[in-house]
Formats: C-alpha cells, sequence, structure tokens
C-alpha cells in the first residue's frame, strides 16, 4: 500500500477531507547543538515549521503521537560476502533497478547546485565551510508542495523545475537513484512531518508529500512532551545515533502548525584504505597560521585531473560514489575557485572530466573533522526566494484552508563532514521555520597542506556535500 492510501485510510475516520491540524503562531525554536559523531556516515536533517500571526491558542486534549503514515522504503538484500553468485546478481539487480532512472531525471539540479554552492561557500575564506545542496533541495522541494503562486514559482525557478510535477518526478528519482541500504554502505533521505492534532490539513497536500518524498507523517500535541520525544526517537532513528547531542535538545514549539524533519544517512567506505602506519603529523598551512595534523599518506596509481588553477584526485567509496579532492595552487585560495569555469566543470563530472590523466600520484591528505553552520536566510534571498519569508507575501493556501500569515521565519543548515583512514562520514541539518593546462608528468605530488575543497558524491553523481577546509582540526 502507498503511503498516501496508507494516509488516506488512517485519517479516513477524522474528516475526508481535512489531516489532523497543527497549531498556529510562532515557529518551533529547536536548540541547536554541535553535531557529533564517528566512523562512516552522514545525515542531513531539517525542520520546518509553519506558524501564523498571533490567535487564539486551540484547548488541547491529553498528548500521544499517533502514525498516520509509515514511509516504505525500497529492499536491498544485504551485499554478498561470500562467492555466491545467485546473491550477488539478486543484489546488483535491486541496486541497477533504483539507479536506473529516465534520462534527465536530474536536470535542474546542477543548475541549483553551482548557483547555491557559490552563494552558500562564498566569504569563508579564513574559516571551514560545509554545505549539502542535496539536503536543501529535498527541503524546498517539501517547501514548494506547501505554498502556492509566487511563493512557489521562485522555489521551482530555484530549483531549476518547470512545475511542480516535474519536481515531484525528479525529486522521486533522484530519492530512488541515490538510495543505498545494503548492510555495507547507506545513503538514504527521509522526511517527515509532524502534524498538530488541534488543526486541520488539506489531505491531497499532505498526502502528496508523504507519495512524493517517501515520507511518515505523525500527528500530536506539540505542548506534550510524549510529541517530543517521538520526534528526537524518529531524528536518532533516521540517523543512526550519530546527532544524540543535537536531538536531546529537540523540543516542539507549542504554538507550531507543522513541523517537516528530512534526513539523509550516508556511511562511505575507502576502497582503498589509508595505512594507518603511513599516518603522520605535518604541518598545514592555514590561513594565517600553521597547525599541526594528522596526515594520511599514500602512494597510488590513480586518475589526475586538473585545471588551469587547481589538482584534483577523487578517492573512490565502496558501492557509494566517491570525494573529490581539489588543491588550489599556490597563490590561488578555494574561494579563488568558486567562479573558476574548469572548476565548476569539475565539481559536475563523475568521471568524464576532460583534463585527466592516469599517474602515480603521492598523496598526503589531512584527517579532517569540520563543521560549519549556515543561516540560509539571507543565501535564499539572494538566489530569488524571498515572498516565502514574509507573512504578507508567503502563500501556503496548498497546506490548509486557513493558511493567512503564515510564512517561513527562518532556514538554517548545520554540518560536518570527517574522514580519517576507514572512509568517510558528513551529517547535514537543515532547519527551516515556516511561522590546466600544463600538462603533468607521470607523476604528482598532492600534498593537501593549504586550504582545499572537496566533495562527496554519490554513486549516481548527484553532490551530498562540498566543503572548504580551512582548518582540518
Amino acid at each position: 500500500m502507498k503511503n498516501r492510501d496508507i494516509l488516506l485510510d488512517v485519517i479516513g475516520e477524522t474528516d475526508e477531507e481535512l489531516v489532523p491540524e497543527l497549531t498556529e503562531k510562532k515557529h518551533s525554536r529547536i536548540k541547536r547543538i554541535m553535531l557529533g559523531g564517528v566512523c562512516a556516515a552522514a545525515v542531513i536533517a531539517g525542520a520546518v515549521t509553519l506558524y501564523p500571526k498571533l490567535g487564539k491558542t486551540p484547548d488541547r486534549s491529553a498528548g500521544s503521537c499517533t502514525v498516520l503514515a509509515a514511509a516504505v522504503y525500497p529492499q536491498i538484500p544485504s551485499y554478498p560476502d561470500g562467492d555466491d553468485y545467485g546473491d550477488y546478481k539478486a543484489w546488483s539487480e535491486a541496486v541497477t533497478e533504483l539507479r536506473t532512472q529516465p534520462e534527465g531525471y536530474s536536470d535542474g539540479f546542477d543548475t541549483f547546485f553551482v548557483n547555491s554552492t557559490k552563494v552558500f561557500l562564498s566569504g569563508t575564506e579564513s574559516r571551514n565551510a560545509v554545505y549539502s545542496p542535496l539536503s536543501l533541495y529535498m527541503a524546498l522541494g517539501v517547501t514548494a508542495e506547501i505554498t502556492d503562486g509566487s511563493s512557489r514559482q521562485q522555489i521551482l525557478d530555484v530549483l531549476g523545475q518547470s512545475d511542480i510535477e516535474s519536481l515531484r518526478a525528479h525529486s522521486r528519482s533522484i530519492w530512488q537513484a541515490d538510495y543505498m541500504d545494503d548492510g555495507m554502505a547507506k545513503c538514504l533521505l527521509a522526511t517527515s512531518l509532524w502534524t498538530n492534532s488541534s488543526r486541520s490539513y488539506r489531505t491531497d497536500t499532505v498526502g502528496q508529500i508523504a507519495e512524493s518524498y517517501y515520507s511518515s507523517v505523525y500527528s500530536g500535541d506539540p505542548a506534550d512532551e510524549v510529541y517530543s520525544s517521538a520526534l528526537r526517537e524518529w531524528l536518532n532513528e533516521q540517523t543512526g545515533g550519530l546527532l544524540t547531542d543535537y536531538v536531546s535538545g529537540i523540543e516542539m514549539d507549542p504554538e507550531m502548525v507543522l513541523t517537516l524533519a528530512s534526513t539523509v544517512d550516508y556511511c562511505g567506505k575507502w576502497v582503498d584504505k589509508f595505512n594507518t602506519d603511513s599516518t603522520e603529523q605535518s604541518v598545514f598551512h592555514a590561513d594565517g597560521s600553521d597547525v599541526m595534523c594528522n596526515f594520511m599518506n599514500a602512494e597510488r596509481n590513480m586518475e589526475y585531473r586538473w585545471g588551469e588553477r587547481f589538482s584534483s584526485v577523487s578517492l573512490p567509496l565502496e558501492n557509494n560514489g566517491h570525494m573529490k579532492l581539489i588543491l588550489p595552487d599556490e597563490g590561488c585560495s578555494p574561494a579563488d575557485l568558486l567562479n573558476d569555469e574548469q572548476f565548476w566543470e569539475l565539481m559536475k563530472s563523475q568521471w568524464d572530466y576532460t583534463n585527466g590523466k592516469y599517474v602515480t600520484v603521492t598523496l598526503s591528505v589531512p584527517k579532517f573533522d569540520v563543521s560549519s553552520d549556515t543561516d540560509l536566510r539571507d543565501g535564499l534571498l539572494r538566489l530569488g526566494v524571498s515572498d516565502v519569508f514574509s507573512p504578507d507575501t508567503a502563500d501556503l493556501s496548498p497546506l490548509t484552508d486557513d493558511a493567512d500569515g503564515l510564512y517561513l521565519s527562518q532556514a538554517k543548515q548545520d554540518t560536518r563532514v570527517t574522514i580519517d583512514e576507514e572512509g568517510c562520514r558528513a551529517s547535514s541539518m537543515t532547519v527551516m521555520d515556516v511561522c590546466g593546462e600544463a600538462q603533468p608528468d607521470d607523476h604528482a605530488d598532492l600534498i593537501f597542506d593549504r586550504p582545499f575543497i572537496f566533495e562527496i558524491m554519490s554513486a549516481a553523481g548527484l553532490p551530498l556535500f562540498v566543503g572548504i577546509v580551512n582548518v582540518p582540526v
């Protein structure tokens, strides 16, 4: 049974037109704590809270949490740990089916990736900056579902989509193409709607989100600790317990109208792991000062790519994409590359970049643990998303018949990425409140001992995370 059918079946006894509702007024205040974790996994989490202008606070009954629809994910057999051909064939067919999407399913994403990354990584010359374009894309996609008129059109324009139907189809295909959960690797996007049982919502909108975005839907009283606890448990489950410090601080605002939580759980292990015995301390020339770091060292035969102002290699991850490492030339900063056409050609490519050569690379990469928190509001305004931030211009009529005064009050993203000898792990939480040309020799030295750029790309070829490392520790 599809999510939409489950949702309508469960709420049918209440009202055929309206889903249990949520409350009015202010946005939820979610305490944001530095993301924590270890190993090889990534999480993107987001929360969206809609709220109208001041109004009467409705009476609330005893609290509880009701599951209106539970997302059902595709099944991928466990990655075979033996030589059984049948097991491998079943695994391979399941993965191939998900990654085989209609031609052009990611159209528009490249433009969004380039434009938004320029905005959110600019002005970070002396600090680390990490951003998840896929997290924001999905969060904006769901926001487009609950908006209409120019509020929706501005979001569609930024996402490079002609209409809401195209956005739905593209988002679903992107979800499926990037999905991986076979016991060895993971890339899982999840969303959930947390509705207020004292208000009413349009079932067509909530049902469409449940179906198109693999979303679960819940109903309860945001003033009740039981409901907040259910949200925390969901977030911990979807993030594999990697964000427990953050999740422990989340409390629903009693005045919230709708909370949307969106997560991406990612695990990646290097195909060629670094030997811990080769890890040594050395100097990283950070902007303004030198710092001592643990560098992972190796000599490998691999594809070396270059532009007029940078060098790059990609480190493949087992069945889960790869990480690009981009080192600006001496005298060039990561910020300088954000306006370099060759750099963006590399960033948008999977393995088909023009300037490449198979050489022996002496590689030295610092183990890093970088994080940043970004207020997305100003950047979204610069990208052209403005109406939804004002109660005077925001149109959230698809969500509820009583949408006057509802608006997006804030949009934030916290992201953390770590790498070590075993692999890489990245976490990102998006919170939205609605209330070369010189030819190289046959050998290349790539010593990442000064600020550099990285990109984690999924197996489907879409950028999951992109960041600037100005200080590895």
